[in-house]
């Protein structure tokens, strides 16, 4: 799992790099505040599910290592839940949040860890 941890924290490492380029972003760019501050609600969402999903898998690795015979699940709902209250914070306060660029903000942390997994593909090869 070392490998997995390390791809989460470098994943991390860009999203707190993502989420000061758009508070920079959000202050000069007056006109799309909205725009922006719905990205913004949007990749935090994304990388809160993407560390409960994390936490998650590491019980899960966990309890198959026990071998016990609970039932560990990965919490789509929870994730989901998660990500429909921050559209609906986007829609109740939509001169705040786009919900476009909320949802578009979702696939911050998939993205990532899809660029970041081809990278590491094509400097193995190397």
């Amino acid at each position: 799992m070392d490998n997995f941890s390390a791809t989460l924290k470098t994943v991390q490492n860009v999203f707190l790099f993502f989420l000061s380029f758009c508070l920079a972003a959000w202050a000069l760019l007056v006109d799309y505040r909205v725009y922006i501050a719905g990205l913004m609600l949007g990749s935090i969402v994304s990388i809160i599910n993407a560390r409960f999903l994390a936490w998650k898998i590491d019980k899960l690795a966990a309890a198959a290592i026990e071998q016990k015979g609970r039932k560990v699940t990965l919490g789509f709902l929870t994730r989901a839940a998660i990500a429909a209250f921050a559209g609906l914070v986007a829609v109740r306060y939509p001169q705040h949040f786009a919900l476009p660029t909320t949802i578009a903000g979702y696939f911050f942390a998939q993205l990532v860890t899809l660029v970041l997994g081809i990278l590491s593909i094509k400097m193995s090869k190397k």
